[in-house]
């Protein structure tokens, strides 16, 4: 822990002094920093926080079992505004089937305890399609709208071939919900946070007033953003940066370099090829939908010449509806195959 302090510090350091003005976000995400050493976590806020800069938003993702009272007055105490908890679901049998650490009520102790010491922004993290269920989904929904959160990020269980459930899923040891279930699950979660006066502006990503997330936002729209540790992307504005993935190998990289340029970083510089497709991708799992204009004048792509036929069908059966001006966007009740809408109006060389 210690020497993965010091290597996100030092790569921070140069990262830090190479950007173009400050930052406007953080987010302390990616594996389970609500277990790092305060004091260190503290260094990093701070020299994010650095040079005058004022960051609208700084996020940590927390699982609840972590979620101490001592950790949320020193988060709160070193610049943390906002809490992304990992609750998954309020159902206490399948969080043993996941192996998660924590309980239904710790999850709901963390969330309540958070509030109470002064965290303004709250977010929880569902995942909906889970098989063989002991309790309804509605029963997560009703928890999760029931408490002072005013974010919610509601993921489909996405069974990876390379993992234990992949593997025995696989075997026939297990098995997935079916896609009817999937469906019945996202209507009743669209439904129920309209109802709790959520606005659902991304695919996966629902909001009261004033709890949007500004930062992942910032992903969606292209801009630029610095990634610090193993496996952290980054964008520049023209190439995605990928650093090592593995924690001893990024540790032993960051001790040997002498600059930021020594560090061991996978490059891919975008076409505009990619920055259309990109553009179209992460703007058709947006409430704000896409300007066919904007893409066309940056890019020199519309969608409806990449496939005439389908862009006429989809808005024939209003798949997309139109938000005035040039600008589309794929109904609420169709986001569950939106990357195949959108992968249609690709460009492929």
């Amino acid at each position: 822990m210690e020497a993965m302090g010091k290597a996100l510090m030092r790569e921070l350091d140069w990262k830090m002094i190479a950007a173009k003005g400050p930052v406007s976000t953080v987010y302390f995400g990616g594996g389970t920093p609500s277990l790092f050493d305060l004091g260190q976590l503290e260094s990093l806020v701070s020299r994010c926080l650095a040079a005058g800069a004022h960051p609208s938003e700084v996020t940590l993702e927390a699982n609840p079992e972590d979620i101490t009272d001592e950790r949320l007055k020193a988060w709160l105490a070193m610049g943390i505004t906002r809490l992304s908890i990992g609750v998954q679901t309020f159902d206490d049998d399948r969080l043993q089937w996941m192996n998660r650490a924590h309980s239904s009520q710790q999850a709901v102790d963390a969330i309540l305890s958070a509030h109470a010491l002064g965290f303004q922004h709250l977010s929880a993290d569902l995942i909906y399609g889970l098989p063989d269920r002991k309790m309804p989904f509605a029963h997560d929904l009703e928890k999760a709208f029931g408490l002072p959160v005013d974010h919610l990020s509601a993921y489909i269980l996405t069974v990876e071939d390379q993992t234990a459930l992949g593997r025995n899923v696989q075997k026939g040891l297990e098995h997935v919900a079916p896609e009817s279930l999937v469906e019945a699950e996202y209507a009743m979660l669209c439904s129920s946070a309209k109802e709790a006066g959520f606005d659902h502006y991304e695919v996966s990503n629902f909001a009261r007033s004033g709890g949007h997330a500004q930062h992942n936002q910032h992903y969606w729209t292209g801009l630029p953003f610095l990634g610090i540790g193993p496996g952290a992307h980054g964008f520049d504005g023209q190439q995605r940066l990928a650093n090592v993935s593995n924690n001893p190998r990024y540790i032993a990289a960051v001790q040997k370099a002498q600059r930021l340029d020594d560090l061991p970083v996978e490059r891919d510089v975008l076409s505009a090829h990619d920055r259309y497709n990109e553009g179209l991708m992460t703007g058709l799992r947006t409430a704000k939908g896409i300007d066919v204009e904007a893409l066309e004048n940056e890019y020199g792509h519309h969608p409806q010449t990449e496939d005439p036929d389908f862009w006429r069908q989809c808005i024939a059966d209003r798949t997309l509806e139109p938000l005035g001006g040039s600008r589309y966007r794929i109904r609420e009740e169709k986001w569950l195959v939106a990357d195949r809408i959108a992968s249609a109006f690709f460009v492929v060389d």
